[in-house]
Order: C-alpha cells, then sequence, then structure tokens
C-alpha cells in the first residue's frame, strides 16, 4: 500500500472569512519560494465565475507589481511582511524576485492559468476532440426545445410512435393535466444532458422499444393482479356487512366502510390505515357506536372477532405488496416517455453534429466518458506533467463529476510531491438545481486521510466583514437552525458554526414581521417600507450604492426595480431589469417594426398607443379619436403628427441610416431620454451596437435577432455610478454591502413545485433496470411505505439544506447593517427558523412585529 506523503489543504472558509485572501497567499508562496521565475506556468487555479477569476488574476498581478516597483501600498503590506517572514527574504530580495517573476508572467501571459472550471474542461474536451471548429453552446434550453419541436414533427409521421403519442396525451387528460406533451418531452430531453442523470441514464439508453412495451405490459399486469385483490378485500367486507345485516353508520364515525371503499375503488396510493381507526379497533377495542340500538351492538359484539380478522388480512396484503405496487404505478407516469429517451438521443446528437456544437452542460459528462475509456487519458499525462500545484476556489460549488474529473490530476500531483488547496463552504451551496452537489465538499472534510494524501483541514473562523451585532446574531441563528435537520450530514455542518468579530464593534440588525392580515395588498406595503428605510438611510449619510436589496426571485426583483426608478432612484440590477421591459425600448421596437412595414394599421396604431399611453404624445383629442386622425395619413404626416421635435428632419429618419443612427433619431425626435432611464437607453443603443457586427445592417435580421436575445439583455450600469444593487441572493454570493435590505423573507422552505430526482429499485423486478426517475409529489409524506417516505425525506432535507444556505447567504452579505422583511403567519416560509430562534432565545410576543439587535445610529 503506498504510503501518502504529500498534503491537500482544506480552507473550510465560512463567509467573511476572506477566502481570496488565503487563495492569493498561498499562490504567491509557491511563486516565490520556487527558483524558477516562470514557476507559474505549473500552477493551475480553477474558480467557478469569469469575475472571481478576473479578480483573483488582478489582485495576484497587482501584489507583484507593488513588490517589483518597492510601493507596497497597505492593501498587499500583510502578503509582503507574510513572505519575508516565511521565506526568510531581506526586502531587497523580495523585490528583485518580484521583478522577475513578473516580467516572466508577462512574457508568457497565456500560461498565467486562473480560469473557470468549465473553460478548462472545454479546454481538454477541444484537445482530445477530432474536430477543433466545434463551439460551445451556453443556452442549452433553447436547444432542447429545437430537438423537442423536430422530434414531434419526426414521430408524427411514425404510425408506430404516433399511436404511443396519441396513448401518452389520453393519459394525461385522463389525469385532468393539459394533453400538449411538450414540457414532457422537453423534460427527458433535459434529463439526458442533466449531470445529475448521467449514471442512470447510462443503462436507460441501452433499452429498445420493445424492452419498454413488455415492461408496461408487465408493471400493468402487476398491478391491476393486486388491485384485484385489494377490491375482493372490500367486496369481502361489505358482502359481510350485507349478510350480517350490520349498518355502515354503526362503527365510529363510519371510518371502517371508509376504510373498505378505498380498496373497492382502488383508492390505494395514500396510507389508508388512519390512526384514530387503529386506535378504535386496537387500543378501546371497541368497534361500535355508544348510541346504536342493542340488536346492532350485539351484532357486532358477535362478529368482532370476523371483522378484526378480515381487517388485519387486508392490512398483511396490503403492506406485503404497496412498496412495489406504488414504485409500478409511479414508473408507469412516466414509461411511455422514458420510451422515447432514444429516439431524443438521436435526433440530440443529429443536431449537434449539424450545428458543430458542444452543449455546455455535457462538457463534464464528455470528459468523465473519456476518463472511464481511459482511466489516466494522454490528454491528463500532458497536463500532470505541466502542473504541479492545483487551487480550487468555492469548491462547494462543484458538481460530482467535475470533482470526479479533476480528482484525477490533484491526487497525481500530490503523489509526485507538488500540492492543492481547496476553498470552501458547504453552507454557501445554493446551486444544486445547477446540478452542483456540495456533498464531494462535505465528505472531504469529515473523512480520513485518502491513500494518496494526507488532508489538513483549516477551519477559517475569523469574520474579516460584518460589524460584531452582525456577527454574533448570525452566529446564534445558524447554530440553532441545526436542530432543524434529522441528516446528520447537515446537522453538523451549522451545529459547529461559530465565527469571531474581527475588531469591528457596533452594527445593527432589524427583523420586521408583517401582519398580512392588518394589509390590503403585501407587496406594496413591503416596497413602501423599503422606500421608508432607503431615505433613512440617505439622512444617514449613506449613499445609494452602499444598499443593497436582495431577493429570491426575479418576479420580486422586476417589481421593486420598477418601482424604485419611476420614484427617482437609482437602480443598479443584475436581476431583471431587462431592457425589454422599459417602455422607451418598447417604442424604439414598435418604431422599428413600423418602419419595416410601413403600411400595417396594426404596426401603426400599436406604436400611437403606446404613446399616447405614456404622454409621450399630447393630444386635447380623446385616444381613440386621435388614432382615428392619424393612422391614415401618409408616411411624412404621420411622422409629423408623433413627433416632439418638429425641427427633425423627417427625410433623415431613417433613409439611407444605420440602424443604431435611426435609433437615435427616434430616441431625439420623441424625446425619449431622461435622467431615470438613461441606462436603459445606453444599454440597448450598446445591443444595437453589437448585434450589427453579429447580424449586419437589416432592420429584418436585427428584429429577428431581437426576439431571440430580448429575455437576456439586462441593463448595463457601472458600478461607478452611485445607484441602489439590486440582486438575487443568489448573484450576491461574494458580494458585500454596507447596508443589506431582504424585503421578502418568506419563500417557501419545504418544498420545490415540478422537481423530480432518481430512486434506487430492486432489478428482477424491472428486467434489469435498478433506478427509477420519479416526479416528487407533495403527497408522498402521506404514503404509507418506509422506503418511499424515506427518500421523500432524504429529498426534503436537500431542500432544507438549500433554503437555509440561501438565508446564509443573505444575511452574511452586510457589512454594517441587516434588514429584514417577512410575514408574521407562515409556518412554511424560510422566516420560521427566524421565529423560532427569537422564540427559544424567549424574545418572541405574538404582538411585537420588530426585533432589533444594536444600534441604528450610523
Amino acid at each position: 500500500m503506498l504510503v501518502p506523503t504529500a498534503t491537500l489543504k482544506i480552507y473550510n472558509a465560512s463567509a467573511g472569512s476572506g477566502k481570496t485572501f488565503f487563495l492569493v497567499k498561498n499562490y504567491l508562496s509557491i511563486l516565490f519560494k520556487s527558483s524558477h521565475d516562470d514557476e507559474f506556468k505549473r500552477v493551475l487555479a480553477l474558480t467557478f465565475t469569469n469575475k472571481a477569476s478576473e479578480e483573483m488574476k488582478k489582485r495576484i498581478l497587482q501584489c507583484i507589481q507593488e513588490f517589483s516597483i518597492q510601493k507596497v501600498s497597505k492593501e498587499y503590506s500583510h502578503f509582503f511582511f507574510y513572505l519575508i517572514k516565511d521565506l526568510k527574504l531581506t526586502k531587497d530580495q523580495l523585490y528583485k524576485r518580484a521583478k522577475k517573476i513578473l516580467s516572466a508572467i508577462l512574457h508568457n501571459f497565456s500560461y498565467f492559468s486562473i480560469n473557470t472550471i468549465d473553460k478548462f474542461t472545454y479546454r481538454i474536451i477541444r484537445s482530445f476532440t477530432l474536430n477543433k471548429n466545434l463551439d460551445l453552446e451556453m443556452d442549452t434550453n433553447r436547444f432542447l426545445w429545437e430537438i423537442v419541436d423536430n422530434l414531434l414533427s419526426k414521430l408524427k409521421n411514425s404510425e408506430k410512435w404516433t399511436h404511443i403519442l396519441v396513448q401518452f396525451s389520453l393519459e394525461k387528460l385522463r389525469s385532468g393535466k393539459n394533453w400538449d406533451i411538450r414540457n414532457e418531452l422537453f423534460k427527458i430531453a433535459h434529463l439526458i444532458v442533466d449531470e445529475n442523470s448521467f449514471f442512470p441514464m447510462k443503462k436507460i439508453k441501452k433499452r429498445s422499444l420493445d424492452d419498454w412495451i413488455k415492461l408496461k405490459k408487465k408493471l400493468l399486469k402487476r398491478t391491476q393482479i393486486f388491485e384485484n385483490i385489494c377490491q375482493k378485500q372490500g367486496e369481502k367486507f361489505f358482502n359481510f356487512l350485507k349478510k350480517t345485516s350490520i349498518q355502515k353508520y354503526s362503527f365510529p364515525y363510519e371510518d371502517l366502510p371508509k376504510f373498505f371503499k378505498k380498496f373497492c375503488t382502488g383508492d390505494l396510493i395514500l396510507n389508508p390505515f388512519k390512526d384514530r381507526l387503529e386506535k378504535y379497533l386496537f387500543i378501546k377495542k371497541k368497534i361500535y357506536k355508544d348510541t346504536l340500538i342493542l340488536d346492532q351492538k350485539n351484532r357486532i359484539k358477535k362478529y368482532t372477532k370476523s371483522i378484526l380478522f378480515l381487517y388485519k388480512e387486508t392490512k398483511y396484503l396490503y403492506q406485503k405488496n404497496i412498496s412495489s405496487y406504488i414504485l409500478d404505478k409511479l414508473f408507469l407516469k412516466n414509461l411511455n416517455l422514458l420510451s422515447i429517451i432514444k429516439e431524443i438521443e438521436k435526433e440530440l446528437f443529429s443536431l449537434k453534429k449539424e450545428k458543430k456544437i458542444i452543449l455546455n452542460a455535457e462538457i463534464n459528462k464528455i470528459l468523465h466518458e473519456r476518463i472511464i475509456k481511459d482511466p489516466f487519458p494522454i490528454i491528463y499525462e500532458k497536463m500532470g506533467s505541466q502542473y504541479k500545484h492545483y487551487f480550487i476556489d468555492e469548491f462547494q460549488d462543484t458538481s460530482f463529476l467535475q470533482w470526479k474529473n479533476i480528482q484525477i490530476l490533484i491526487e497525481n500531483a500530490l503523489s509526485e510531491n507538488g500540492s492543492a488547496m481547496i476553498v470552501g463552504d458547504p453552507k454557501q451551496s445554493i446551486y444544486r438545481f445547477r446540478g452542483v452537489d456540495a456533498k464531494p465538499f462535505i465528505h472531504l472534510i469529515s473523512s480520513d486521510d485518502s491513500k494518496f494524501y494526507h488532508k489538513k483541514i483549516i477551519n477559517i473562523e475569523t469574520n474579516f466583514r460584518s460589524y460584531e451585532v452582525i456577527v454574533q446574531f448570525n452566529n446564534s441563528l445558524y447554530q440553532h437552525v441545526h436542530e432543524f435537520f434529522h441528516s446528520t450530514i447537515y446537522k453538523d455542518i451549522y451545529k459547529k458554526y461559530k465565527q469571531k468579530v474581527f475588531k469591528k464593534p457596533g452594527g445593527y440588525v432589524e427583523l420586521n414581521f408583517v401582519d398580512k392580515k392588518k394589509t390590503n395588498n403585501y407587496k406594496e406595503y413591503i416596497y413602501s417600507q423599503i422606500e421608508n428605510r432607503i431615505k433613512k438611510l440617505l439622512k444617514q449619510k449613506y449613499q445609494l450604492s452602499d444598499i443593497a436589496i436582495l431577493v429570491r426571485n426575479n418576479v420580486e426583483g422586476i417589481f421593486l426595480s420598477e418601482k424604485l426608478i419611476k420614484n427617482g432612484f437609482m437602480v443598479n440590477t443584475s436581476v431583471s431589469l431587462l431592457i425589454k421591459n422599459h417602455v422607451e425600448i418598447k417604442i424604439i421596437v414598435h418604431f422599428f417594426y413600423m418602419i419595416l412595414k410601413p403600411n400595417c394599421l396594426k404596426n401603426r396604431a400599436d406604436l400611437i398607443l403606446l404613446l399616447l399611453q405614456n404622454k409621450f404624445i399630447y393630444t386635447k383629442k380623446k385616444n381613440h379619436d386621435f388614432i382615428i386622425d392619424t393612422l391614415f395619413l401618409p408616411l411624412d404626416l404621420f411622422f409629423k403628427k408623433i413627433f416632439l421635435k418638429k425641427s427633425l428632419n423627417l427625410k433623415n429618419l431613417y433613409y439611407n441610416q444605420s440602424i443604431y443612427k435611426i435609433a437615435e433619431n427616434i430616441i431625439h425626435g420623441l424625446g425619449l431620454l431622461n435622467k431615470y432611464n438613461t441606462a436603459s437607453i445606453y444599454s440597448f443603443l450598446d445591443f444595437i451596437h453589437r448585434s450589427i457586427k453579429i447580424i449586419g445592417n437589416s432592420i429584418v435580421d436585427f428584429l429577428e435577432y431581437w426576439e431571440y436575445k430580448k429575455e437576456k439583455e439586462s441593463i448595463i450600469i457601472t458600478d461607478e455610478i452611485d445607484a441602489i444593487r439590486l440582486m438575487t441572493i443568489h448573484k450576491s454570493k461574494g458580494l458585500q454591502f454596507p447596508v443589506v435590505l431582504l424585503p421578502f423573507t418568506d419563500w417557501n422552505a419545504s418544498f420545490k413545485k415540478k422537481e423530480g430526482a432518481w430512486i434506487n429499485i430492486s432489478p428482477h423486478l424491472y428486467h434489469g433496470l435498478d433506478t427509477m426517475y420519479l416526479d416528487i409529489e407533495p403527497y408522498f409524506k402521506h404514503i404509507k411505505d418506509n422506503y418511499i417516505l424515506n427518500f421523500y425525506k432524504k429529498y426534503l432535507s436537500k431542500i432544507k439544506f438549500d433554503n437555509i444556505n440561501l438565508l446564509y447567504v443573505a444575511t452574511t452579505r452586510p457589512i454594517e447593517k441587516l434588514i429584514i422583511f417577512s410575514k408574521k403567519v407562515n409556518d412554511q416560509s424560510i422566516s420560521i427558523y427566524i421565529k423560532n430562534f427569537l422564540q427559544k432565545k424567549k424574545l418572541w410576543n405574538d404582538k411585537t412585529l420588530q426585533y432589533v439587535f444594536g444600534n441604528n445610529d450610523k
């Protein structure tokens, strides 16, 4: 057995602990410790976003540059003195080393490897792919919808598949759902490319259509047999009542007849064994009503043993077979769709080949499949000899396959006396919906050493970001939260959480619970409170850019950002100030459509109405009359009617003009630009400028391109502008702000709609299949089957972990002030953890709607 000699450093870095600082410090240490000026060529640092990659590059380069010119700023002085002490160098020696290292980096900048993990993976794939001209397709959803449409078109021309599709549509109709199967086909297509489905799909894709047809027949037969057995048990009971003249109303609450009625009707999935029924049968041992006439009482007493025997027999038959029956029924729901997997994959392969692309969603799978074929691919041999030192940032955001793909390189480096450093925080794992899995990191910080290396786990316990009151509040809240987890894995992460304060007394936390019954419009009320807090903060001499508003989803973000902008606040948002949502942009686009078809009355009417409704045209006439008077005018007179700038040369408005110039003319002529919409208009002009380079100067092509891109084009606001930051909690990760407002801290913490998961099944019952995809349903908690119930509880644990992590990320962003708003009564809300925390601290009072920690003075 190999004796591990190298050490894998694992930094368990909670929020605000300065993980980038430790990454940079260790990176610099490797460069300055080496006798080679180009040691950076043998270092690979992987991050998860372009922004993080650029920030790390910038800090390392700036630090070395300052060392080389002997002007070390306060920001980098710690690195300077650390290196002098650690490497036993004089200041002059460090200056000289820095000059040489900087020169080597600048002369070989392409070897300065600080990349995102996706770019790194794509680079490896390109190296062993025969076709080097393959593009990376980032918009997986759009591509999959194209697959679905193509597939439906082809399958409808096949008699065999038409029959299957019609059957599935009818089944959907019978269950009260929409007959259109496009969404279900998209779901299956998504599973094919989804990392989380990689291993189950490998087996499922081998199945032929005949295999699925045989399995369906087997499952239908098996479920029918069980339903017939249950129906007979139900009929036995009611025949028994008829034979003995016992009336249904004779039983307490009629629970026993209701129980057997379910068996007659096939209502079997949800638990039929109610606690009240079991109590009367086996604890009270009295299965009749006290108010019965003596004759009925005596009849039931006489036949009690027979009734109990029938009940126990039914219970035995149910519990013996219910597990496989439920799985069979659930499997049958997706069986028709699963049978189409091979056809979807054929279309997927064909379209990727035609378009010469690789899907970004598949790159980790492609690399992993290559590794499976060849445990140490040639490209890895090359990288293994090139890189000796590895850094991985935000490790909790890796997927299972990403870690498996990188692990082989790290283990190789450590076995050859290289080094590796991993930084992460499982409490900030909030991207499970993208296939991210925090378990590899949790496993690393909790398991024993590998046979390839020792592990050194460094818990960074000091919070360098937040003031004392915020750190203490978060410590108390999240140590309490661990009690809500049943899973030891998740429980320990929060149970051990406690941060130290770094010389920052003060801070302020405000918790607001809104009594929804006393507010007519909850969203409007929250907005009024947010606006009120912003005005108070401005009076306390905070800048707009000091304030961040964090929301759970884009809908909340759009609502708040539009209200804030309408009321005169500058807002810098990555949420969804999509350009398309702004009325000025709608006007310009409508104008383009009108230029394209100048005689189309609908285009004209739409444009006039938009201008009238938003007061860009002033008229004493009623809107309807103005439209009628203007609609049929010749084009030059039409323009004169609607443009504010009468001096505008209408002939030059769009004749022989570029799209960009036309847009500028429209903005000028209609007076669209004002101090509140500068960002949206200039962002749209920037989009036009970029699009011309891609698709040329045709309005037809531009409008088609706009319809394709408009759902993703957001306003561009530079960080230099003094504006409120408004973003989703997901986008805020890694950032910090003096003040954080959480306006809607009441998202559902216990269940997520429209999600599924893979469950292990017995291969001999399902023709060799050992996993099955289930759509998660809330009613699973009522199923009387331990296997399904445990599966559901594990799923709920993951959801709970996701949502508490999301709250953790949000509450650890502020430096000075944290202000939270939530509904007072909502046991499914994430705020239940805050409320429960207050109760545990004996602070909660049903009449109190605001709780304050610290001082609100700046």
